[in-house]
């Protein structure tokens, strides 16, 4: 066991230099060694753990290996699982595991479950069929264990082997649960995550209204002018970023059943964004904003920019459209710019708007700067500018690119620029970080060259591209104003100095006393 020591350790340091520079045979061999070494009984937790480890990380890059090239057996994960998760020795003191065990555990099924032989779904539910009773808490182990160990990422003809031996008998449980047990959560993963790996071979259609109403009810959201909220187990509301993937798994396709109801869900929920309105739901909210466009996004990488692998690719009649994108651009962005000014902070407004842009930057843009010129000129709101600053440092990119969708984008760089200058103030700490951030991206995103001689080189440059050249000669009155604020000159000069006496510490706190 020594030697199968050094060799994992020899493995790691190898990955860690030259990564997998190693052929399939020799990645599949490494793969069934470890394996056989995680799943050997009674091995000792800290061994294991460095072996499931390892075996993780070759595991990590589904695309390299599919399911032709390797098939691993389910059973032995299960048992190892039933006996450390569920040892019945523990609580007695006679076993100790660390408390990370049980990630790792998870995650290794996780990275295995892709390759699991095609009978195995079958296997498993002749496992954990009888432990499924309502009333029992049986229940919640059976549901926990489904959703773990399932496989999803079959091919479309072994479908019968897989998801539709169990879907109909799953849903129809779910549809019939209405007081939301603990086990529901792991139900919900598990659609999410089926939903996921077989965009259009599902038709969700009838279940749409009832996925929508029992996410708006997962929210827990008070209601009434006595702000009623029907008290819940917070641990059995369903995962944001479950409920996510679920959401943009069903869009698309020829019937937009899931966009109408999308909107009915923010159209009902707009308001709770208002900055006046405050309560522990509020970080759920802003969860869902911020990550509803990122898996938009990550939807369109796969299915426009991604490079096709093994796993089942979307057919054509469910990809998104340019219509469904700006369907749901649309969509959400009111309650976006009314969270930017949420009193959790803008952070998740930021994020969301910055894939709003990558999607339709003309929609997204031009209102983020209707409120960020006028939080330029305010004095008494500082709050705003931080906000608003915060929000188009997130939309940068696709402001100063331009292109086919929002082609007068960068010529805003400059103005903006200009009027952020005053930010730089030693009195507001917050708003001048926040300044600083956003000159630090533009000027980083885009070098500060004066371009205005091309104008007279070139007689080929389109309206908009000779505006930007002769907007290209006010960066020299921009670089010398910026480094005229204080306390850019004083900043430098205890920077200069610290450096020379190299006294870190005394030149920190000198810099500290210089900023208060």
């Amino acid at each position: 066991m020594k030697k199968c020591s050094s060799t994992v350790l020899n493995c790691w340091t190898y990955i860690r230099l030259y990564g997998r520079k190693f052929s399939k045979e020799d990645h599949v061999l490494f793969i069934k060694l470890l394996y056989e070494l995680v799943t050997i009984p009674k091995l000792e937790i800290s061994m294991m753990q460095g072996f499931a480890r390892l075996l993780i990380n070759l595991l990590k890059k589904k695309e390299l290996l599919s399911r032709d090239d390797l098939e691993l057996p389910w059973r032995p994960l299960y048992e190892m699982l039933e006996r450390i998760l569920y040892s019945k020795t523990e609580h007695l003191g006679l076993n100790w595991f660390p408390n990370s065990v049980e990630s790792v555990l998870k995650t290794l099924v996780k990275s295995c479950r892709p390759y699991f032989p095609e009978d195995a779904t079958e296997e498993m539910l002749d496992e954990w069929r009888p432990l499924m009773c309502p009333f029992d808490v049986t229940m919640q182990k059976a549901i926990t264990y489904f959703e773990l160990f399932l496989p999803t990422t079959l091919p479309p003809d072994l479908h019968h082997k897989g998801f539709k031996l169990w879907f109909d008998e799953f849903i129809g449980l779910w549809v019939s649960v209405q007081n939301l047990p603990q086990w529901e959560g792991h139900l919900v993963n598990l659609f999410a995550r089926l939903a996921t790996d077989n965009i259009g071979y599902i038709d969700w259609d009838p279940y749409v209204p009832k996925i929508f109403t029992r996410i708006l009810r997962s929210l827990n959201l008070p209601v009434g002018s006595n702000q009623v909220v029907v008290p819940r187990f917070l641990t059995n509301a369903y995962d944001v970023g479950h409920a996510v993937m679920w959401i943009t798994a069903m869009m698309g396709g020829p019937s937009k059943l899931v966009q109408k109801h999308l909107c009915g869900l923010f159209n009902s929920i707009a308001s709770f964004y208002h900055p006046s309105n405050n309560g522990r739901w509020l970080n759920k909210l802003m969860k869902l904003l911020q990550r509803l466009p990122s898996g938009v996004v990550r939807r369109l990488h796969r299915e426009r920019y991604k490079k096709m692998t093994w796993l089942t690719p979307v057919p054509d009649s469910h990809k998104l459209t340019d219509q469904d994108v700006t369907d749901f651009v649309e969509c959400i962005i009111q309650p976006v710019l009314l969270a930017m000014f949420s009193k959790t902070g803008s952070l998740e407004a930021a994020q969301a708007l910055q894939n709003l842009a990558l999607m339709r930057p003309e929609l997204v843009i031009p209102p983020v700067l209707e409120k960020t010129y006028p939080a330029l000129e305010t004095l008494t709101e500082p709050h705003q500018l931080t906000a608003t600053l915060s929000c188009v440092i997130g939309v940068a990119r696709s402001l100063v690119s331009g292109g086919k969708w929002f082609p007068e984008g960068p010529t805003h760089m400059l103005p903006l620029l200009m009027r952020a200058l005053p930010g730089v103030d030693p009195n507001d700490f917050s708003k001048c970080m926040i300044t600083f951030q956003f000159i630090a991206t533009f000027s980083t995103l885009v070098p500060l060259v004066d371009c205005s001689s091309v104008l007279q080189e070139r007689d080929d440059l389109s309206e908009v591209e000779r505006e930007l050249c002769s907007a290209t000669a006010e960066f020299e009155d921009f670089v010398l104003q910026f480094m005229d604020r204080w306390p850019w000159r004083r900043f430098l000069t205890l920077l200069f100095q610290i450096y020379l006496r190299q006294e870190w510490l005394v030149g920190w706190l000198l810099i500290c006393a210089e900023l208060q």
